[in-house]
């Protein structure tokens, strides 16, 4: 039976309109009494008539007054016996279910929106319900003669979703079915029944007092794993029987908690006997994998359950009352409520009959320990029915009385950290009757919702005001900071953005010094969710528990029997223990109740909050600038004290692998914000990478390249700045000096001065320091930013081929090939920037002429030496080969403007020496060898080297553009550092000069001679089998010599034609008469070559 019930609801808030019910606790004379700040209780007092009569007399209930920042809604069920007696709330979706003992309507489903209830449903069960659990679509009742009946609830036609967004519970009903059906009944089993109990024993029920459903758990998780609680155990739990999908429950009756899993109803997974009086309240830990539960009841004893144990699964209890254990003032008092801290694995709240409010720290609580804090109100006569642990703040907890009170307490600490600080009132509020339950709701951390035993249901939603007076400060200094602080504790997360925002801004203007950095520092631990608490951080004290101090760690064994008090321990040893609990508890209130509670969903608030995310941005941003900088102050530290090793930071790691961790991190913020990261600070922490991971470190180089040149386009677009000027970025030419090192500027340590005079006399030997190589690097980085960076990526490329290693055949191939890729690259983006290539000598034809790398040039030159490609590095290193210095028609020396620049820099001995000791006389050799075959069997020679040969010479004679292109005079490398007294000698390096040389009519001969013989040999292949199969192998084996020779051709006349050379570069590409006459002989020799190639 269900009837639809609009909303009879109320507000209690501060504009109420007339006739609604607001309370507050007053004095008889309408003077406010409340004190809002009371002492954590050691003690208590107990209630007895005298007490009662004053509170009587002092304080009445009045319709006038409240209590601020407390906006509060309440809702009448529609429950004719005004018998309700449970709540259960849905965690991810508005919708609470409320049970009653009512034998007629005794369900309702209430919707909680932010300012309205709305009962959306009632229901008539069978029986009278006493508790319910809710979780997803499963709603779990638990009603009289031992029975737990399972419900599926249809949440979306409940709260009236449209199909496309209705909720996907798995109900398979349809939009025909009901909105709740009955899908398995559970027969709990109790202690055995009596008519008549023994003295001092509660009459056994067969009310099924409490049902809760488990937390998530691994199905698959292996015997004892789950942490410290069971490792002693050699127990699975969950048992192998229990699905990766089923969703296991625990019922209640009288002192028996029984354990099922909801997919068979047949015989409960396990019963244990907890007690031999009425349990109360069971709950099991929410971090825990599905096997710690705290049950207690009318005893006033606390137990914790730990289903992985063989046998009996209580595995710590407090003392029985009678034998002294706990507070003498709470002995008799049966505890009504108990529940586990949402973020505090070890923390457990109580709630007894005394109207005591207790939390125990289950790590240090022995068979007959004490708990950690106390809580009574001084205005509190009546006992506190029920307690709920805020969801977004650490320290909080709600607590509903039998006096009609519902508080929400704070638990704070003073800068002494003293054990018994005093606790806050963070709100309040009175019911129309009795409370009997409150819950808090998830994802709205500071509401709560309470029900009275007569029906009226209520929605507390706690402001920010009334938040702000329990904050606690690190930065009392700073009055921003302190705003910030006050903001994010009252989770009003709009105003500590504004405050953090206007505070980054203005540290930016200033130095970041150590007082700065360390209120960035507590802004960042401020905005941080805490990790989260893991149930294998922590174990429960076994009963026979020696001796510990605070932080010590607690044994992983436990005896079998978990009852009575400890033997072995001294007064003076609980004493100690209860010392080390107080200071472990106050320093964990401390550190979690400051700023965000482990694991708080912070970025799922930030991505419905710009202003917020904009915050966290630049608080990250200055808070990675700082941890940069002590980084490499730490470096710089230990270099100095010429420690071994890399550099290690306070974590133990070296600090390299916390920057390249941080890769992504860092090229992020330094595209959103580079004015904060200098281009000195960008130098150095690469600098700190690159000694230890090559590729990490170059890769780190270039982001912030790229981040920088990002930026920059971006703030010219923003500005609508039409120019076509290049972007620059040459404040970055120290870090491309790192990138690039050695470049093709730097002096080599090995070059002395008159060695180098002496192999390039015409022109004067250049050795500049490292401020003016970077000059030279910021020439280039204004000329074309684009291009320099791609200069950095050859370098990466490189590398990664040379540490795959492999054949070494295969590896010179990829490094070549991968300097071919990059000079096509580079020359597009050169000719696209605005001042093309007349600052640059860069053609794809000569690859070593594309980067500033010197390592990078030598690999590819040396690449090219087992490859016998000895044309390519004659061509390329022509660039490093001595000529006359040009002067720029506008007056001075421009980078690339003049040719042979490079012969001025020390690179250009190594490379000459190297092209006259090994490239030109293995050329040579080659040549002379074809020569020589072909002058005594021409026709003995494969074509493949017939060609090889031909291309090599033909490149040579198109390609070089010196007077003399393979005639070297230069130092050789055995006496070239000096006289005996240390002095300098030309004369010793003069008498080990190397000369070798081929003339360029050498050269032109050989191709002329070379070809001819390739002709007869095409020649007589023609003639060597059928006419068409004979003309088809000569065209096979003369097509690739002549596509190439035409390409070559093509290239060489496109250069020299000032029409599709560069403008800049018409002097220099001009042809000489030698080269013209060159050009010619090949073309003449392709018309030639032609004719066999186009046979077939």
């Amino acid at each position: 039976m269900y009837n639809s019930t609009r909303s009879s609801r109320q507000s209690l808030g501060s504009n109420t309109p007339s006739g609604s019910r607001r309370h507050s606790l007053l004095s008889a004379d309408g003077n406010l009494q409340l004190d809002n700040t009371y002492t954590y209780a050691s003690t208590g007092g107990t209630l007895n008539g005298d007490g009662l009569s004053q509170w009587r007399r002092t304080y009445i209930a009045s319709e006038v007054g409240d209590a601020d920042g407390v906006n509060s809604t309440s809702l009448a069920l529609p429950d004719e016996t005004r018998f309700t007696t449970c709540m259960a709330i849905s965690e991810d979706q508005p919708l609470l279910a409320v049970g009653s003992g009512s034998y007629e309507t005794n369900m309702f489903f209430v919707q909680s929106l932010d300012d309205q209830l709305d009962v959306k449903a009632s229901f008539a069960s069978k029986f009278p319900i006493y508790s319910l659990g809710f979780k997803s679509s499963l709603l779990m009742a638990g009603t009289d003669r031992n029975t737990s009946v399972l419900y599926k609830v249809d949440r979306a036609r409940l709260l009236g979703f449209p199909p496309e967004n209705a909720i996907d519970d798995g109900d398979g009903g349809g939009d025909d079915g009901p909105l709740v059906r009955c899908i398995g009944t559970f027969k709990n089993k109790a202690a055995k029944s009596i008519d008549i109990a023994a003295p001092g024993n509660h009459v056994p029920t067969r009310r099924v007092s409490c049902v809760e459903f488990a937390p998530a758990f691994n199905a698959a998780s292996s015997p004892g794993e789950g942490g410290k609680q069971g490792a002693n155990s050699g127990s699975s739990w969950p048992p192998p029987s229990v699905g990766a999908n089923s969703e296991m429950f625990l019922a209640c009756v009288g002192g028996v908690v029984n354990i099922w899993d909801a997919a068979h109803s047949q015989h409960a997974l396990r019963m244990e006997k907890v007690s031999n009086q009425p349990l109360t309240r069971a709950s099991w830990n929410p971090q825990a994998p599905a096997n710690l539960i705290a049950a207690s009841g009318v005893d006033g004893v606390i137990n914790i359950l730990d289903l992985r144990r063989r046998g009996r699964a209580v595995a710590w209890r407090t003392a029985l009352p009678a034998l002294g254990g706990i507070d003498a003032a709470d002995e008799g008092w049966a505890i009504n409520d108990i529940a586990w801290s949402p973020f505090v694995p070890y923390w457990l709240a109580t709630a007894s009959e005394s109207g005591v409010v207790r939390v125990w720290d289950m790590r240090y609580a022995a068979s007959d320990g004490a708990a950690v804090a106390s809580l009574r109100h001084p205005t509190n006569h009546g006992t506190i029915q029920s307690v709920a642990w805020s969801t977004a703040h650490v320290e909080m907890l709600a607590t509903g009385a039998s006096d009609r009170s519902w508080r929400l307490h704070a638990l704070r600490t003073s800068s002494e950290g003293s054990s018994s600080d005093a606790a806050t009132i963070v709100a309040e509020r009175r019911s129309a009757d009795d409370i009997g339950s409150v819950v808090s709701v998830h994802g709205k951390g500071n509401t709560f919702y309470t029900l009275s035993s007569c029906g009226d249901l209520y929605a507390h939603r706690v402001a920010s005001s009334a938040l702000r007076h329990t904050a606690t400060y690190r930065m009392d200094g700073n009055e921003t900071a302190k705003r910030a602080e006050t903001a994010v504790h009252a989770r009003d997360f709009k105003a500590a953005s504004e405050n953090v925002l206007e505070l980054v801004e203005r540290l930016k203007e200033q130095k970041l010094d150590s007082a700065n950095s360390e209120i960035i520092k507590t802004l960042c631990d401020l905005f941080k969710a805490k990790p989260r608490l893991t149930h294998s951080s922590w174990a429960l004290p076994p009963p026979a528990v020696a001796l510990m101090s605070s932080g010590s760690a607690i044994a992983d064994t436990m005896d079998s029997s978990a009852a009575g008090s400890t033997p072995g321990v001294t007064t003076a040893d609980k004493n100690e223990m209860s010392d080390a609990a107080q200071q472990d508890f106050t320093n964990d209130l401390k550190y979690l109740g400051y700023g965000l509670p482990p694991g708080f969903p912070l970025e799922t608030t930030a991505s419905r909050q710009p202003a917020l995310w904009q915050a966290l941005e630049r608080l990250n941003m200055m808070n990675l600038r700082i941890k940069l900088a002590a980084m490499v102050e730490m470096a710089d530290e230990e270099s100095g004290k010429k420690i071994k090793g890399s550099p290690v930071g306070s974590d133990g790691r070296p600090l390299w692998k916390n920057i390249a961790d941080r890769e992504k991190q860092i090229i992020q913020y330094v595209q959103a914000e580079p004015t904060l990261f200098d281009a000195k600070l960008l130098r150095s922490i690469v600098k700190l990478v690159l000694p230890h991971d090559c590729i990490a470190g170059l890769s780190l180089g270039l982001g912030v390249c790229q981040a920088y040149l990002r930026h920059e386009r971006r703030q010219k677009q923003q500005q609508k700045e039409q120019s076509s000027m290049a972007i620059a970025c040459t404040s970055l030419d120290g870090l491309v000096h790192v990138l690039l090192f050695p470049t093709v500027f730097d002096t080599d340590s090995n070059t002395t001065p008159a060695a180098a005079e002496a192999g390039t006399a015409a022109r004067e030997m250049l050795t500049p320091d490292v401020q003016e190589v970077r000059q030279r690097i910021a020439e280039c980085l204004a000329t074309c930013p684009e291009a320099v960076f791609e200069m950095v990526r050859l370098e990466i490329s490189i590398q990664k081929i040379v540490m795959r290693s492999g054949e070494q055949a295969k590896v010179a191939e990829d490094i070549v090939q991968a300097m071919k890729d990059h000079a096509q690259t580079v020359e597009t983006l050169v000719r696209g920037s605005h001042a093309g290539m007349a600052l640059f000598q860069i053609h794809p034809a000569y690859p070593a002429t594309t980067t500033l790398s010197a390592s990078a040039v030598r690999l590819y030159l040396n690449s090219l030496v087992p490859m016998r490609a000895y044309d390519e590095y004659l061509v390329n290193t022509q660039w490093w080969r001595v000529a006359a210095a040009r002067v720029a028609t506008d007056g001075g020396h421009v980078v690339g403007t003049d040719y042979g620049w490079l012969s001025s820099f020390s690179l250009a001995r190594i490379v000459n020496r190297q092209a006259a000791t090994l490239v030109v006389p293995r050329f040579r050799r080659q040549i002379d060898v074809v020569l020589s075959t072909i002058r005594k069997e021409p026709l003995s020679l494969e074509p493949r080297l017939y060609r090889d040969t031909l291309l090599k010479v033909a490149r040579v004679n198109l390609m070089m553009r010196c007077e003399k292109p393979l005639e070297f005079n230069v130092p050789g490398s055995s006496n070239s550092s000096g006289s005996k007294d240390g002095s300098s000698s030309n004369e010793a390096v003069v008498s080990s000069m190397v000369t070798t040389s081929i003339s360029a009519k050498t050269m032109v001969d050989a191709f002329d001679e070379i070809g001819n013989a390739f002709l007869m040999l095409l020649e007589a292949l023609t003639r060597h089998s059928s006419h068409r199969d004979a003309f088809k192998r000569a065209a096979s084996e003369a097509q690739p010599l002549y596509e190439a020779l035409a390409a070559l051709v093509r290239s060489e006349r496109d250069r020299g034609d000032p029409r599709r050379a560069g403008r800049a570069l018409k002097e220099f590409e001009q042809m000489t008469e030698a080269h013209k006459t060159n050009v010619l002989a090949v073309s003449k020799y392709l018309r030639k070559l032609e004719h066999y190639a186009k046979s077939s």
